[in-house]
């Protein structure tokens, strides 16, 4: 890179046909930034910056390449600040001095707009940056929680004192601050104070800025001193308090002193001296009002002591930050117990003594009509800081919002107010509202939304557990898009309730993008369940047309379930994803689901919003076409459920009102390329890997069968496109293969199973005595015969027996009569007694799964026209198995023409490997007993998914395995048999034929790993 290179260096504004090249230079710059291996398109910038809140960005170019970026938006955080996005220079270009130019370009442009502060963040280890950021005017606040840093160049450039040094001397240049890589500022009674300095040959001009006020505490020049003061920082409410002032004349002429106090909401400053001559000094001792209020956020500005000083007709607002509190902080504790019934309870009042001195407080405590208060009045004493334990006793559940009366005495002083007592009573169906200092609540039962005051951010969760990974920030309104609610507390609210929910409405007034009222509707159901939508008005003179909500939500993605082009993807790696990683044109259907164990959660839009991902952030997007004055308009309803749902397939059919098998698929995937995991007989297989997120990746992939590497190849990827490769097959029915994808600083491990056919003829043949169907397919056998019992009594691999039947008659067996054992599915509250009735027949079928493979096998066909209950069902029991492939599939058909079927399907597997004794079940994944053993004491267990059946020395094995996710199981093994039921929960509608999820049965020699044999999942018929 040439010096003539950087001397080219232009700053312009943002426009689409630079989207590209930015796109380059975030993917050119992911290693400045923690190593993110995130990919940038062209589109998802254009997307990203359309819905930018920033007011301009400025971009660096050389020639046509975008080198430099530096966004700049309002400050969402506090009030009169613009702020600095982000920033970025391409890595190939630092240390040529473009940070510089954006930086100076930004504090600039908010001189120009008469903003008074810019402020930005970063990272305390950015050593590059931070004296930078200094050298341009930034202070770095000393805080523990982020690096924050704040300019106030622009307030000093617009005083009307100072401006008149400023056409001497160059703020950046003459700037005379000592830079080091620390926090800033220097503390003076609990006041923290930056300074900056600026001098040349003839002017000097020292500037200091009080940080919690954000404003001019001092000046001075060649010609004065002017300096305000105040004896602490922190102040009681109902003190009295002084401001001074002090000026000091530098010069021989006098000056010509103005000085008048100002008034805001919480403090007053009482002053007016006009026409003063100050030769030498001067001194004032200003008497101040300060009022109550709430606490100050640490963090934002506070109120402030003002005055309007004028030194010689050029004025300049001078201003100290002040903490008012009052003479003790006090904070109401309550933490219910869930279920717990005792209504005699003990609250605790934490309270810190800010006078610093012995103090005594008195409380007198409201009736309510929820709770009575033991001792309505308590009187106690406090040093620095103390308890209270208030007991009470429970009349009514719901949410307590009192005020008590508080006061407090010293030797010399006594203080007296109202405080809030607000917590809440939850039990069962009780719906109720409140609000405390921070947060507004709703809550039903055990359920509870909070939104919290200063920013509108909003959770619901249960009671003891409102840590939620779903967060529902404020919405914005544009385009351009802007935040006006992450800083606005709502004018009031309103709520109601009903039988079925507890209803919160928050009412708000914004004048940006245009004059709008606003209400936040908010409805929580007992079960876990939040609708939310706007209330829309048009308050303005104007029609508004192409008003676009946007509404922002933040909703971890490990352990969750996204529909991406008509799949469910599943995420749940251990490496959280980042939303930006995803093309949200992708999501094809309205809802996310998260199945976390602790309460699964799921979050459901309209099918007629916009969905996107904006880093960690994904928001819903509706454009309202018009608007008249004074029109109103509601949003389209978002749900989020906490435990309400438990499943995906449940969450998808509430949010689609679909009941379909969509195939489930994980964030990274082998397949092949039809995604059929049965081959034919061939000696190579084709495969590819897709990895849904768009990072790059520079790796190795590995594939392995068993302990063998059978493929293996380096990957440089720069999105997220298919991996396709041939690996060889061993002409075995299951192949097991493990992939393995690693780089430097991740490995990503999974398995599938792919099984591979072979030219075997399956025979199909009835044998007359007692009409036995008998499948014939290699080393495995099926027989059944309705003549006996509409079961598929035997199955036979390498000529050993697998099921315990009484063929060929049935038999008594323990507690039932008849018995015929075998594997067969029936609805619960049909006894084998009943199915002896019906008409049973078999025939040989053939049916083929979603990919076109051919499976054959029996049909076993059961019309019941005597049960008095199920008159008119058809059931039909199919038992297939592929060519050459010793894995059998079992699945039932069922339907009634006038009743529905909301009932329980057992499907029994009657085992037995060689005798009874020998008959052992193993259970996978699973903690406390590994394997149960028929033949002696019983045992009552539930199997896993998958389980194996062995014999005594587990050298051969059945691998069952249900596709049913939500599946039950009821094993029995004792000394007489050994019965493992599988239990599906039916509802099926009058009329519709319903076929229900495989169960499959394979002798794979060797068991195959659990994560391998879920691939099985994705048959279906």
């Amino acid at each position: 890179m040439t010096q003539s290179t950087i001397d080219s260096i232009k700053i312009v504004k943002y426009h689409e046909g630079l989207a590209k090249s930015i796109a380059d230079m975030w993917n050119e710059s992911r290693e400045g930034w923690g190593g993110d291996a995130s990919i940038m398109t062209e589109e998802q910038v254009i997307e990203k910056e359309a819905n930018s809140e920033d007011l301009f960005l400025y971009l660096a170019l050389d020639n046509e390449k975008v080198v430099g970026y530096c966004g700049i938006s309002e400050y969402k955080e506090d009030v009169k600040a613009l702020y600095i996005r982000l920033l970025n220079v391409h890595p190939d270009y630092q240390g040529k001095k473009i940070g510089k130019q954006l930086v100076l370009k930004a504090v600039e442009k908010t001189v120009e707009l008469g903003w008074p502060r810019i402020d930005l963040y970063t990272w305390a280890g950015n050593v590059k940056a931070v004296p930078l950021y200094k050298k341009c005017g930034f202070f770095w606040e000393d805080r523990d929680e982020t690096t924050h840093l704040m300019n106030f160049i622009p307030l000093v450039m617009q005083n009307e004192l100072l401006k008149p040094y400023f056409q001497h001397l160059d703020w950046y240049k003459d700037n005379k601050r000592v830079i080091e890589v620390k926090p800033d500022g220097t503390n003076e009674n609990g006041f923290t104070f930056f300074e900056y300095i600026w001098q040349n040959e003839q002017y000097y001009v020292r500037v200091q800025i009080e940080k919690s006020g954000r404003g001019i505490r001092l000046i001075e020049t060649n010609e004065y001193l002017l300096e305000i003061k105040m004896d602490s920082h922190s102040k009681i409410e109902g003190r009295d308090a002084n401001l001074q002032v002090f000026v000091k004349n530098k010069t021989n002429e006098a000056l010509t002193i103005d000085v008048n106090g100002l008034q805001n909401e919480r403090i007053h400053v009482h002053a007016t001296y006009k026409q003063v001559s100050v030769k030498e000094q001067y001194h004032l001792d200003i008497p101040v009002s300060i009022y109550d209020g709430s606490e100050p956020n640490e963090w934002v500005t506070h109120p402030k002591a003002e005055l309007n000083i004028r030194i010689n007709g050029l004025r300049s607002i001078m201003a100290l930050g002040t903490y008012p509190k009052k003479a003790m902080k006090l904070k109401w504790v309550y933490h219910p117990k869930k279920f717990e019934t005792n209504k005699s309870q003990i609250c605790y009042l934490e309270i810190d003594n800010q006078l610093k001195q012995h103090a005594e407080i008195s409380l007198e405590l409201p009736e309510n009509s929820l709770l009575e208060w033991t001792e309505p009045i308590i009187t106690n004493s406090v040093e620095e800081i103390g308890l209270l334990k208030v007991p009470f006793l429970i009349k009514n559940y719901g949410f307590i919002q009192a005020e008590c009366k508080v006061r407090v005495r010293t030797e010399d002083e006594s203080f007296e107010w109202s405080e809030p007592v607000a917590f809440s009573l939850p039990n069962f169906g009780v719906k109720a509202c409140g609000y405390d200092k921070e947060y507004y609540y709703l809550q039903n039962g055990y359920y509870k939304m909070r939104i919290r005051k200063r920013d509108n951010a909003m959770t619901v969760g249960s009671e003891e557990n409102l840590i939620q990974r779903t967060v529902v920030l404020p919405p914005k309104f544009g385009k351009p898009y802007i935040g006006e609610l992450s800083k606005k507390e709502a004018s009031h609210f309103e709520w109601n309730q009903d039988e079925q929910k507890s209803t919160l409405k928050l009412f708000y007034e914004i004048s940006k993008p245009s004059n709008l009222k606003l209400i936040a509707c908010f409805e929580l159901y007992g079960e876990g369940l939040l609708k939310y939508w706007l209330e829309i008005e048009n308050d303005s003179q104007d029609e508004l047309h192409e008003l676009y909500v946007y509404q922002p939500i933040r909703h971890e993605l490990n352990q969750t379930y996204v529909p991406l082009n008509n799949n469910i993807i599943y995420f749940n790696d251990a490496k959280m994803t980042d939303l930006s990683q995803l093309n949200s044109n992708e999501v094809s259907e309205n809802w996310i689901f998260s199945d976390d164990l602790k309460e699964p959660h799921g979050l459901s839009w309209s099918k007629n919003a916009k969905i996107g991902f904006d880093g960690w952030l994904l928001y819903i997007e509706e454009k309202i076409e018009t608007l008249q004055v004074k029109g109103k308009i509601k949003t389209s309803p978002i749900h989020i459920t906490v435990g309400a749902i438990k499943s995906v397939e449940d969450f998808q059919f509430f949010a689609t009102g679909l009941r379909e098998a969509t195939l489930i698929n994980k964030e990274v995937n082998l397949s092949t390329p039809t995604t059929n995991l049965i081959l034919a007989d061939q000696d190579k297989m084709a495969v590819h890997l897709k990895r849904i997120q768009n990072r790059y990746f520079h790796g190795t992939l590995s594939i392995e069968e068993g302990q063998e590497i059978i493929h293996q190849m380096d990957i440089h990827q720069e999105n997220n496109q298919d991996i396709q490769l041939e690996i060889p097959t061993k002409k075995k029915a299951f192949t097991p293969i493990h992939f393995s994808l690693e780089s430097d600083s991740q490995q990503l491990q999974d398995s599938m199973l792919f099984i591979q056919q072979d030219h075997t003829k399956i025979q199909l043949t009835k044998e007359e005595e007692h009409s036995i169907y008998k499948v014939t397919n290699g080393d495995l056998t099926l027989r059944a015969s309705t003549r006996f019992f509409p079961t598929l009594y035997s199955i036979k691999y390498k000529d050993q027996e697998w099921l315990d039947s009484s063929f060929p008659v049935p038999e008594p067996k323990a507690w039932w009569n008849p018995w015929g054992g075998g594997v067969q599915s029936s609805l619960n509250g049909i006894s084998l007694f009943s199915w002896l009735k019906e008409q049973s027949y078999t025939t040989f079928v053939k049916k083929a799964d979603q990919h076109g493979n051919v499976w054959e096998g029996l049909a076993i066909h059961t019309n019941f026209e005597k049960h008095e209950k199920w008159k008119g069902l058809r059931s039909i029991q199919y038992y297939l198995t592929l060519p050459g492939v010793p894995i059998i599939v079992h699945f039932t058909e069922l339907a009634h023409l006038h009743r529905s079927i909301h009932e329980a399907l057992y499907t029994e597997l009657w085992l037995k490997k060689g005798s009874i004794n020998h008959t052992m079940a193993q259970l996978v994944d699973t903690k406390g007993s590994q394997w149960f053993k028929a033949g002696s004491e019983e045992h009552i267990f539930r199997s896993s998914n998958p389980y194996l059946v062995s014999n005594h020395d587990q050298t051969e094995w059945m691998q069952v395995f249900s596709a049913n996710p939500k599946a039950d199981s009821e094993c029995i093994f004792s000394e007489e048999f050994a019965l493992a039921a599988t239990i599906a929960h039916l509802n099926i509608n009058p009329g519709e034929n319903h076929r229900t999820e495989p169960i499959f049965m394979l002798f794979p020699g060797t068991p195959i790993e659990k994560v391998a044999i879920e691939s099985l999942k994705t048959i279906k018929f």
